[in-house]
């Protein structure tokens, strides 16, 4: 599965914003692989905050374990960042292109 976050808004800038997004995306979630991968595309995002991604990316991670994969994540600094700083968080690091 590959989510566009730019889908979610270019800005991806609050806690409450996260929170909807997570709970717009649970019907595709439920109809997904029990093994399939979880690609989370940044292409087009201007902006990702801590308090969007932790509502948001976090739970990917946390409950989908060796299977997220964080892609774009090089072309906006405030999203590299951003990533780099939460992953000090997780248990485990999802691979980040």
């Amino acid at each position: 599965m590959i989510l566009l976050m730019r889908n979610f808004g270019e800005k991806l800038d609050s806690r409450p914003a996260g929170r909807e997004a997570w709970l717009a995306i649970q019907p595709r979630l439920r109809e997904m692989e029990a093994t399939e991968a979880i690609t989370l595309d940044f292409s087009g995002v201007l902006l990702l905050t801590p308090s969007f991604a932790d509502e948001f990316v976090s739970l990917f991670v946390s409950d989908f374990p060796g299977r997220v994969v964080l892609s774009h994540t090089q072309e906006n600094i405030t999203v590299r960042k951003t990533l780099e700083f939460l992953s000090k968080t997780w248990g485990q690091k999802p691979a980040m292109q």
